[in-house]
């Protein structure tokens, strides 16, 4: 008898052959509810599901607390590279990100995962001292009794956009999921115009894909069939397998200019595997990403990755 479980994930082309049933999970009658806005809640319109989307630096938050009720496999749904995603105003004197210490800078809330990599690669490869910083926050979304370490100096400035703070000049720069630029206000930049190229070198040396979104498991569904990890694991997998398929063959039919040479490229610098999942070869990526949450107070100790996954996936 196959166990009925649903699950919400974003309409992502590594997660299609689980959205039209092509792969389906052992043992699991998986019911797949899309998304626009995946990652958010472990609820859509009401409705909590037993497999879902998550943003991993929240999740990192509740570790110390452990009140979701959802424990995470080493399924990365989301990575992004964030260079490109820090704005500044071209009228606020920044020139280089040094230049950024001591300004207002605004973010979507501090537990934002774009914004823990973001800060973590400032601090850690171009001197930003966090300390020093204003931090201009649209919204406070914590887990427990968490409240921002004393050492930030926090604003909250709710129902006004950070688009809005950064084109008239209240903020210096922004860190955000959106996209500002190019071309979208004359006064909005790139901190980093070369980015792609600063995303390249980045990946070269660390080997990091930055983790955004990470796949959970309701623990109550875990404590009475915890099979169900590995299965999840193994279907996500597959789904990824045929996504990687239809990439080599679009490769000489998708509708762009430069495709084949991107494939290409990312191939050579990263192998067949580009996406990563999995806990063994993803374990100093996700250190990382836990360092980073503790050194910005997001947790009160430094999380082994062992303890934010599941103990079935520890071998994968």
């Amino acid at each position: 008898m196959t166990l009925k479980l649903a699950m919400t994930c974003g309409h992502y082309d590594r997660a299609q052959a689980l959205i039209n049933g092509t792969v389906k999970p052992d043992g699991i009658d998986l019911e797949v509810v899309v998304t626009d806005d995946p990652g958010r809640d472990t609820k859509v319109n009401g409705r909590e599901f037993d497999i879902a989307e998550f943003y991993s630096g929240l999740y990192i938050a509740d570790l110390h607390y452990k009140s979701m009720g959802y424990t995470a496999i080493p399924i990365f749904v989301k990575r992004m590279f964030r260079h490109s995603y820090i704005y500044i105003n071209k009228r606020s004197g920044i020139r280089s990100p040094a230049d950024l210490n001591s300004k207002r800078i605004g973010i979507q809330n501090w537990m934002t995962t774009t914004a823990v990599w973001q800060r973590g690669l400032l601090e850690d490869e171009y001197g930003l001292d966090l300390k020093s910083v204003t931090w201009v926050a649209q919204r406070n979304r914590g887990v427990g009794d968490w409240k921002p370490p004393a050492w930030v100096k926090m604003e909250f400035i709710p129902g006004q956009s950070q688009y809005d703070l950064l084109a008239s000049g209240q903020i210096a720069a922004g860190m955000t999921t959106e996209t500002w630029a190019p071309n979208v206000h004359p006064d909005i930049d790139f901190l980093f115009p070369n980015y792609a190229e600063l995303e390249r070198e980045y990946f070269k040396r660390t080997g990091f894909f930055p983790i955004m979104q990470t796949l959970l498991i309701k623990n109550s569904v875990l404590e009475k069939d915890p099979w169900v990890a590995m299965s999840m694991y193994n279907a996500w997998q597959q789904s990824k397998k045929k996504c990687y398929e239809w990439l080599e063959w679009q490769r000489v039919h998708q509708t762009s200019l430069w495709y084949r040479a991107l494939w290409e490229e990312e191939q050579a610098v990263a192998g067949p595997d580009i996406y990563l999942w999995g806990f063994q070869k993803t374990r100093p990526e996700v250190a990382k990403l836990l360092e980073y949450c503790y050194r910005q107070g997001m947790t009160p100790r430094n999380f082994r990755p062992e303890e934010m996954f599941h103990p079935s996936t520890l071998g994968t």
